[in-house]
């Protein structure tokens, strides 16, 4: 059938699309489907095909489609908030305060606990190949509903351990969770619910993680010291299934469109003039196969893994590290909080100027503040530099994590975004799982953090230099999208 022949007028239930290609208009506006540029001027009624730009060809009826009073993405955006605040306890902030008391309580060395954690990041990799297509298909909400409580029944359990193979077991099944499914399935809910506000909607769930990163370590560091490590790993499990795992559940769902609604809440007739080539704010999709013909995927995925090869490296050991210099538990603490809590910041921070800027200058400029961050860790014996490196470090650290994400979905949309996280996230859980592993075998090789730090510096600096040369990829015309 030609593209602008008129057939029959199909009933509104049918008025779906296959990954945005084709499209019913009827003229009318009556199925409430946003018609595209493929209707010609005057033609009133056909098919479109290809969404790249909301425009304004739906003509007015007496009844027009209106906007949401209250667009349910913004639930979405919450629920992901709480999912990423308790699900940090699964993090290095936290699991760095459960190190001394348990490798002193068991005579473990530091590198046995580090271990556990970093063959669990490495079973991630596998986890997260098979999460993005699951996720792209069904949607996240029960994939991320069985990491949740699988990460929270593994807390619980570790209030029973005794011995280093129990270590072993549960900390293998929560950080594959936690970098494989969490990491994939978190990814995708923004942006498929956000184009035009996804900075914006990206930077408010991503306060749940930075806050979740300062309260969680005082709450558990505040409880095993009234109590012991013990029930502080209970009471950390208990909050995951009930903070996290249960608003999962009920209220999370895959995308707007499953709703009857739009991204961003936007009613049909929605138009922007913003031009199709700005991947800020148009609705394409590249399929995985379809990214990997272009080196940006290859240097983004290189850059954010020499990132988190530092980022994961510091934050096991900058509590024993800030203690082994002299300072006390509670300034160590209270740097790994106050840099949590900024981190905050610069998530936000992050998500308004996406909006603004180009995400890979943004990255490449944040890279180079964590590198420098590095350098002023170096320089910490003082409790003032303690907390001066926590805001600093903060800022920078918390505007990464948001800019990666947001990343990914502007380069490569939002239909297949799981896919290419999974495959992303399958490389950069190598050396996130590395990076501690390293800095432990450095430290009890040399009894000093002082080298590895200095490796971590230069990581990130040539971790800026690959993403700012990762230019978007050339997007395919129409009939190629996926």
């Amino acid at each position: 059938m030609p593209l602008h022949q008129t057939p029959p007028t199909p009933p509104c239930d049918l008025a779906v699309t296959l990954d945005s290609s084709l499209r019913w208009n009827d003229g009318r506006g009556g199925c409430g489907v946003p018609a595209c540029a493929g209707t010609t001027e005057g033609s009133g009624r056909g098919y479109d095909a290809g969404t790249v730009r909301w425009q304004h060809h739906l003509k007015r009826t007496d009844q027009p489609p209106r906007k949401p009073r209250f667009f349910y993405g913004w639930v979405i955006v919450f629920v992901a908030a709480l999912g990423t605040f308790s699900s940090s306890t699964e993090t290095f902030p936290v699991l760095s305060i459960f190190l001394k008391p348990i490798t002193e309580e068991f005579g473990w060395t530091r590198a046995q606990f580090t271990g556990a954690i970093s063959l669990g990041g490495l079973v991630g990799s596998g986890a997260a190949l098979a999460t993005g297509p699951i996720v792209d298909r069904f949607g996240p909400r029960w994939a991320l509903t069985f990491a949740y409580m699988l990460i929270g029944t593994t807390f619980i359990l570790m209030y029973f351990m005794s011995e280093l193979w129990h270590l072993y077991a549960l900390q293998i099944f929560a950080r594959s969770m936690n970098t494989g499914v969490l990491a994939v399935a978190s990814a995708v809910i923004v942006p498929n619910w956000f184009i035009i506000k996804r900075g914006k909607a990206t930077a408010l769930a991503g306060l749940g993680f930075p806050a979740g990163s300062s309260i969680m370590p005082l709450l558990i560091a505040f409880i095993a010291a009234a109590y012991s490590w013990r029930e502080a790993s209970l009471g950390a499990g208990v909050l995951i299934l009930i903070v996290s795992a249960v608003p999962t559940a009920i209220l999370l769902r895959r995308r707007p469109e499953d709703m009857g609604l739009l991204p961003d809440g936007a009613p049909p007739e929605a138009a922007t003039d913003m031009p199709a080539r700005d991947l800020r704010v148009a609705d394409r999709s590249m399929r995985l196969g379809q990214a990997a013909r272009h080196p940006a995927l290859y240097l983004l995925i290189i850059a954010i893994s020499l990132w988190w090869f530092g980022r994961t490296g510091v934050m096991l050991h900058a509590v024993p590290y800030m203690t082994d210099t002299g300072l006390s538990d509670a300034v160590a603490v209270g740097a790994l909080a106050v840099h949590s809590a900024i981190g905050a910041l610069g998530a936000f921070a992050a998500g308004f100027l996406r909006d603004k800027f180009s995400v890979r200058y943004l990255i490449a400029i944040d890279f180079v503040m964590n590198a420098a961050a590095f350098a002023l860790l170096l320089m910490v014996d003082t409790p003032l530099l303690a907390m001066a490196w926590g805001v600093f470090y903060g800022l920078s650290q918390g505007a990464a994590v948001t800019l990666q994400r947001l990343a990914f979905a502007d380069y490569y949309g939002r239909r297949h975004l799981g896919s290419i996280e999974g495959v992303a996230r399958a490389f950069t859980n190598v050396t996130q799982a590395a990076g501690p592993l390293v800095a432990a075998l450095v430290f009890d090789v040399t009894g000093s953090y002082s080298i590895i730090f200095t490796v971590f510096v230069g990581t990130n600096i040539a971790a800026a230099v690959l993403a700012g040369v990762a230019k978007p990829p050339r997007y395919p015309e129409e009939g190629e999208q996926g």
